[in-house]
């Protein structure tokens, strides 16, 4: 299918997205403070489920510097004040479009490629909260470039993960970090109503506040970033959306 932003989105299981202003102050009181209605994952197939205080990554504060070309892994600003890592460009047909994780995309914001917001990239194209959404390249300017996995080497193919599958995922705040997959079609309840299914788990940490690049095995993407538990101090849990399946449904290939 052709990627276009719908004619209208059910809100009624969604949380309220926190406002830009306070997206910074978010993430600290997600860190500091256990919340009492947190989520737990459950690997199908388990003998018990695994109990974690389950958190989504939201966007993270504004980033420095323009980028004169974008391929995946490198940030993007919104409309809205947050930045957002583009998991991969994609293309259908001529036209070519960036991958993000569907808390980016909520509320359909324009996107720049600085972070004064003077270089226009295009709009919000398609959005399913919290797994994935899409933007449209619309500035002729900017050159849409190949995704690298975080270790520089382009990404070829996408395919479905299996446990015990060795991956890697890099952030601003992480850097590259190698690690396995634990679970796949594992059920995440995220608290305030947001329960995912189908996710994809590893032992990867991540921080609040900072969704990240794309989950990837050697040349192939495999996952979007949706939320985690823990942290990087102690020791954590992240999740992911798998990707073949939101390519099938927009009709994409990787750029």
């Amino acid at each position: 299918m052709s990627i276009a932003r719908p004619a209208s989105r059910t809100r009624s299981a969604r949380p309220a997205r926190p406002p830009a202003a306070l997206a910074a102050l978010l993430t600290t009181l997600i860190c500091l403070f256990a919340l009492p209605t947190g989520g737990t994952a459950h690997a199908v197939g388990a003998e018990a489920p695994a109990t974690a205080e389950a958190f989504l990554l939201w966007p993270a504060a504004d980033d420095d510097g323009p980028r004169p070309q974008l391929a995946g892994g490198d940030p993007v600003f919104s409309s809205g004040g947050a930045t957002c890592t583009v998991v991969a460009n994609l293309r259908v047909g001529n036209a070519a479009f960036g991958l993000l994780p569907g808390s980016c995309t909520e509320g359909f914001p324009h996107w720049y490629a600085d972070p004064g917001r003077t270089v226009p990239i295009g709009p919000t194209t398609s959005s399913r909260f919290p797994t994935h959404g899409t933007f449209g390249y619309e500035n002729p300017d900017i050159p849409v470039e190949p995704t690298p996995n975080c270790g520089g080497t382009i990404l070829t193919s996408a395919g479905n993960p299996t446990v015990g599958q060795a991956v890697m995922r890099g952030s601003r705040t992480t850097g590259c970090q190698s690690a396995t997959v634990t679970g796949v079609n594992v059920t995440v309840n995220f608290g305030g109503g947001v329960v995912v299914t189908g996710l994809i788990q590893t032992n990867l940490c991540v921080e609040p506040g900072d969704p990240g690049g794309a989950l990837t095995s050697g040349t192939t993407l495999v996952g979007i970033p949706v939320g985690g538990s823990g942290n990087c101090s102690s020791g954590g849990t992240s999740y992911y959306q798998p990707v073949v399946p939101v390519l099938n449904e927009l009709g994409a290939t990787l750029v």
